[in-house]
């Protein structure tokens, strides 16, 4: 009864004799998880767009119906840059601008339900959340339409059930001679 590999001293000296496998295993158990459940490495505003998997991350993350991408987008200048469109599962767009070197220095988005803005915006969604808040506690309350700005970044967006709008951009980063018209 004492010797059980179950009991006492040998089932002590038993799990000493495992821990340092275990320990050893710990960090690639580790890494494994946090690739799995980690989200997917995606561009939003003011990031960049990974060369290794392009702005498909973005679109997995979005859950997107299907995505394309136009070079160049402006036939008539040919401004440097590309878009980036992903249809959403609702039916809706989202694209993201970006210049040649996977910059993305704008986005928009025309959907029947608001799409994901913390995708969109990356790190500019805490930007967002401030103007919101501003826009609730001042004398112009439009549940319908906010315009904000705060230095190099802007976002207008609007909507009401079943048609949502906006675009957001980083005037610092537009490419010369880009036409706001186009986020629209």
């Amino acid at each position: 009864m004492f010797n059980s590999p179950r009991s006492g001293p040998a089932r002590l000296t038993n799990h000493l004799a495992m821990t340092p496998a275990r320990s050893a295993m710990r960090p690639t158990v580790l890494v494994f998880l946090l690739y799995i459940f980690s989200p997917v490495a995606q561009a939003g505003l003011g990031d960049m767009i990974s060369p290794a998997q392009g702005p498909v991350a973005d679109a997995r993350a979005m859950h997107a119906r299907s995505f394309s991408t136009v070079l160049n987008a402006s036939a008539s200048t040919s401004l440097p840059y590309s878009s980036h469109r992903i249809v959403l599962p609702d039916g809706g767009v989202a694209t993201e601008f970006a210049n040649t070197d996977g910059f993305v220095f704008a986005v928009s988005w025309a959907a029947p339900t608001m799409p994901d803005l913390a995708s969109l915006l990356g790190a500019y969604k805490p930007s967002l959340d401030r103007a919101q808040v501003a826009q609730r506690s001042s004398r112009i309350r439009s549940p319908r339409l906010l315009n904000a700005s705060a230095g190099d970044w802007t976002i207008v967006s609007s909507g009401h059930l079943r048609a949502y709008s906006g675009y957001s951009y980083l005037s610092s980063r537009l490419p010369a001679g880009f036409d706001l018209a186009t986020l629209r």
